[in-house]
């Protein structure tokens, strides 16, 4: 039987409290070096939607949403990241107007098309605020906040 250097086997072997610092080591270099090559490609993804409609622009949940508020009309219109119109039938949307401490809710009524959209009479001045909140089934998809121009 060959003989074995007995440093070589003191080398190899670990005791359980040098395995758990080894492991949780090798865990935390593991999530560093995923955080540092996954960073590019998320800083490639651009948010850069402009408005295409004189609104102002929110996005939630991979869609994007323009408000446009004007004191006889109100409209949202619903597209996702690439600019493409979202259906909006089968959804619910209501703006609350926010000014001074007053509140003004007004329901939305979902088009054939990408808008929800009222019309009448709204305070609507630049620098307030404005809510929406967008239900699908009765469950919130989206809750966003506004400053209007």
């Amino acid at each position: 039987m060959p003989s074995v250097d007995a440093t070589l086997l003191h080398n190899v072997r670990l005791d359980a409290r040098e395995m758990h610092v080894t492991s949780t080591r090798l865990l935390a270099l593991s999530f560093l070096l995923a955080a540092t090559v996954g960073a590019p490609a998320l800083a490639q993804h651009k948010h850069d939607h402009k408005s295409k409609h004189g609104g102002v622009i929110r996005e939630a949940g991979g869609f994007v949403y323009e408000l446009v508020a004007k004191p006889t009309e109100i409209v949202v219109h619903v597209t996702d990241e690439a600019d493409r119109p979202v259906p909006v039938r089968g959804s619910t949307a209501k703006v609350t107007l926010i000014d001074s401490g007053s509140r003004v809710e007004v329901p939305l009524a979902p088009g054939a098309d990408n808008r929800h959209a009222a019309t009448g009479a709204f305070p609507v001045k630049p620098g307030m605020s404005a809510l929406l909140d967008v239900m699908v089934g009765g469950k919130p998809v989206a809750k966003l906040r506004y400053t209007l121009k």
